[in-house]
């Protein structure tokens, strides 16, 4: 079973996705509201998959991303965001963040995602 940490600012947002999650299989080990505690509940749980808000106050998706490829390049990362601005698009690119899904979305195509 895949291991999630879930990171969005929204605490709806998080717990509605927590519960949708969990009835889908996945096991969602942690969660939290920033980039920063996203950082730190990373290098508690060693999660599979994270799935990352981007547009957050304090520390932002990026800040999270940027930190959690430090500790592990190779963790499976996917931007969770409703953000579509050339900006947001041009600094996940740099960042080789490939895995994106924008918000509203589908949670079957999350899962797959998450499964893949």
């Amino acid at each position: 079973m895949k291991k999630i940490l879930l990171v969005d600012d929204d605490e709806d947002n998080r717990s509605a996705m927590s519960d949708i999650l969990e009835f889908k299989g996945l096991s969602i080990v942690a969660s939290a509201k920033n980039g920063l505690e996203a950082v730190e509940q990373f290098s508690k749980y060693t999660p599979d998959v994270v799935l990352m808000d981007i547009m957050m106050p304090e520390y932002d998706g990026f800040y999270g991303i940027e930190h959690i490829k430090n500790i592990d390049p190779n963790t499976k990362i996917i931007a969770v965001t409703a953000d579509q601005s050339v900006e947001t698009q041009r600094k996940l690119k740099e960042m080789q963040q490939n895995l994106i899904i924008f918000k509203p979305f589908d949670i079957d195509t999350l899962v797959q995602m998450i499964n893949e």
